[in-house]
């Protein structure tokens, strides 16, 4: 099950640095029709739009599944994720350039897809008009991505979302509502990143990591503007004795007149409400447990195997010449009688290979191991099909890209004033 959303990007540039990283390391899986590496999907987007009056430069869409469906912790599951990122920008937009950046570090883990568009048809030269829109349009007869989506969910054998609706906003969401370089985004990112940090799990954790966070230096060199989280609680209204929470972010560029710019966090995302952030610490904690049993097991293993192993010690310490133990019982088999051994051989096939305490214990459920490896089996020719589905598309885009340079250059060779000789 998978939704979406759709979200214009004015900023290309800033949206590619964002849903990459700075060092390029948010993403689990990544494809781009234009090569080269961080940066030259942006670069090219601005190249096809600068000279015209489009204010938007490329379409951001957002893929979320269920991790019912997707395991983040599975190469296999993320690189099927991103192959479905793609062909849905090719089923929306074949003839434009497109990047997907697969995630799987956000709320929950919960893979999803980032999928950036370049607002430009490569065919017509024309702006992207359609899918700009989460429903269907009745007017001009547009549809919604969460159509095409859905229609791409059902034939690669997927479960589809019953209602259409809205996902919660989120600030991967939001943040394209603030203008690039703002002080409100600069709160919005630091916040995320705050909430994302394993150690943010209460309160007093994330403002550890926030006031971390204001000894770095910006892209500038310079240190980052001070920010802090203040918390109050209402005294009247609909929301008397419920806890809210303030930004407060050092203003050296005079955006609010005042020395702090200050921003509910409701007002810049859900994530950022005190409800909102309990689901990061809970998730945080028990990745702590998860984490402290591990080192658990693993310390309890390790003990047992130095008690096997000073046991061993002790045993040849103390002289004992006997045979090792499967020595002495390939010894012992040899020393039986031969009926007995019979007897033995015969008890064994009659209980299945289980001894006589267990031979009334039930069998295994052959019928359900073998639906599981069907399953399975399905699930790896299903990925495997996915797979080979989007590179057949990728190949016949660079293709289709490849023909077009040819064309163009071909034009331009055709437009250049001919030499003449001297004397002509």
């Amino acid at each position: 099950m998978s939704t979406t959303h759709y979200s214009p990007s004015t900023s290309v540039g800033d949206t590619e640095r964002y849903i990459r990283g700075k060092e390029d390391e948010r993403g689990a899986a990544v494809t781009c029709d234009v090569p080269g590496g961080p940066g030259a999907f942006s670069a090219r987007a601005r190249a096809l739009t600068q000279n015209t009056k489009r204010g938007v430069e490329a379409l951001h869409y957002r893929q979320s599944f269920s991790d019912e469906e997707f395991d983040p912790n599975s190469p296999e599951d993320v690189q099927r994720v991103n192959d479905l990122g793609y062909l849905l920008a090719k089923r929306m937009h074949p003839d434009s350039d497109c990047l997907v950046v697969t995630h799987v570090d956000g709320r929950g883990r919960k893979p999803h897809n980032h999928i950036l568009v370049v607002n430009h048809n490569n065919r017509t030269g024309k702006a992207l008009s359609d899918y700009r829109t989460f429903h269907d349009r009745k007017a001009g007869n547009q549809r919604g991505v969460q159509s095409a989506n859905d229609e791409l969910m059902r034939e690669h054998g997927l479960s589809v979302v019953k209602r259409l609706e809205h996902p919660p906003k989120d600030w991967e969401l939001r943040r394209e509502d603030f203008a690039e370089g703002s002080l409100d985004r600069e709160m919005g990112d630091r916040m995320s990143a705050a909430l994302a940090n394993p150690r943010s799990m209460d309160k007093a954790g994330l403002e550890s990591v926030i006031a971390e966070q204001n000894q770095q230096l910006g892209d500038d060199g310079k240190q980052v503007p001070r920010m802090r989280l203040h918390t109050a609680v209402s005294k009247r209204g609909k929301n008397v004795g419920k806890e809210t929470w303030t930004l407060y972010i050092e203003d050296r560029r005079g955006e609010s007149g005042r020395a702090e710019r200050r921003k509910r966090t409701s007002a810049l995302s859900a994530d950022f409400t005190p409800e909102g952030a309990q689901a990061f610490f809970d998730y945080h904690q028990q990745q702590k447990e998860q984490d402290h049993e591990r080192s658990a097991r693993q310390a309890e293993a390790a003990e047992r195997a130095g008690r096997a192993a000073a046991a061993a010690r002790q045993s040849g310490d103390d002289g004992d010449v006997d045979l090792d133990p499967r020595r002495r019982r390939g010894t012992e088999r040899a020393a039986r009688p031969a009926g007995r051994a019979a007897e033995e051989a015969r008890g064994a096939r009659e209980g299945h290979g289980r001894g006589d305490e267990q031979a009334h214990r039930p069998g295994v459920d052959l019928a359900a191991v073998r639906q599981h490896v069907t399953a399975d089996r399905e699930r790896r020719e299903q990925a495997e099909r996915d797979r080979e589905h989007a590179q057949r598309v990728r190949a016949e885009s660079r293709r289709e890209a490849a023909e077009r340079r040819l064309a163009e250059f071909g034009r331009r060779g055709a437009e250049e004033p001919r030499g003449y000789g001297l004397g002509d």
